[in-house]
């Protein structure tokens, strides 16, 4: 198995290196948006976390560590009063675990015109995201998953919409308190097109490791993630129990570099922070995420098991 995780590995390098993808239009970047408060405030950085209802969106093969019912619902309020929810549920099933879940974004309203610059009434903007998921493990301490994605993004009474999948694997170290992750995001494909002009997914590799620290209560995560035709990326981020009902929690994604404008609040793009509260069968959850000078998000999260 530590075979599987090395050539994993080499050939995550090797692709971040070599990839290159020509000339062809990158839409649907709503689906880069984190999802859930525990994840966003650490920095994205949860593509090796395990037994999270939020894998469903950053490795499904996570899911295969829930073993009781649980339902979940964020609210996001993003740049230019831009708002966010999403709503998730997870069921054991047999050996695996299933999950469904919708997320939604609202862009709100804008002022159309036309080539005379007349006004032509307002119109608004949204997007749709439902995904099915299942995950199990298929060897000792190896869990793998799939997530299908059906996409939709509306503009006005133009619609465009996509098919994809996410794929996921996570090898697991118990006696080290250690996880590797890896998976492959939005690798599918548009199905209509606003006009005439199909755009590709934002599709994605990852690959990443969760490690509990001994003798301390904290947990740490780091992941490299490599885009089409950008940069390779890295997010890091960490959780520590002040107690068994408090966490508190940092991160940091390095594409806070690209959202620097020169300014003094420019040091705090793509830093990450917040905290879990954890009530009998309730979690709460929230998280604040920097983007320097252009503002910050804001995320809730609710999570219930029954």
């Amino acid at each position: 198995m530590r075979k599987v995780v090395l050539g994993l590995t080499l050939a995550f390098v090797f692709w971040a290196q070599s990839a290159s993808f020509s000339q062809s239009a990158v839409g649907y970047d709503f689906l880069r948006t984190d999802i859930g408060a525990r994840p966003s405030a650490m920095g994205g950085a949860f593509v090796a976390v395990r037994g999270d209802i939020h894998s469903i969106n950053y490795n499904p093969a996570g899911l295969s560590a829930l073993h009781e019912r649980q339902g979940t619902v964020s609210y996001l309020n993003h740049l230019l009063d831009f708002q966010s929810g999403f709503l998730g549920y997870v069921q054991p099933i047999r050996k695996g675990t299933g999950a469904v879940a919708i997320n939604f974004y609202d862009f709100g309203t804008f002022e159309g015109r036309d080539e005379n610059d007349l006004e032509t009434g307002d119109f608004g903007a949204n997007g749709l995201v439902l995904s099915a998921g299942y995950s199990e493990e298929v060897l000792q301490n190896f869990s793998v998953g799939l997530t299908g994605k059906y996409i939709r993004f509306q503009i006005d009474n133009f619609n465009a919409s996509a098919v994809a999948a996410d794929l996921g694997a996570i090898y697991s170290l118990p006696q080290q308190a250690l996880s590797f992750g890896f998976g492959i995001f939005n690798l599918g494909t548009t199905t209509s097109a606003f006009i005439d002009t199909k755009d590709d997914l934002p599709m994605n590799l990852q690959l990443g490791f969760t490690k509990n620290l001994e003798h301390l209560p904290v947990m740490v995560s780091g992941a490299l993630v490599k885009f089409n035709d950008e940069n390779l990326d890295f997010r890091i981020g960490g959780e520590i129990s002040v107690s068994e009902k408090l966490l508190l929690r940092l991160g940091y994604n390095s594409v806070g570099q690209d959202q620097k404008v020169d300014t003094d609040k420019d040091k705090f793009a793509g830093v990450a922070f917040g905290f879990g509260v954890k009530l009998n069968k309730i979690n709460l959850d929230y998280s604040l995420s920097s983007f320097g000078e252009v503002g910050s998000l804001n995320r809730l999260s609710v999570i219930g098991r029954f």
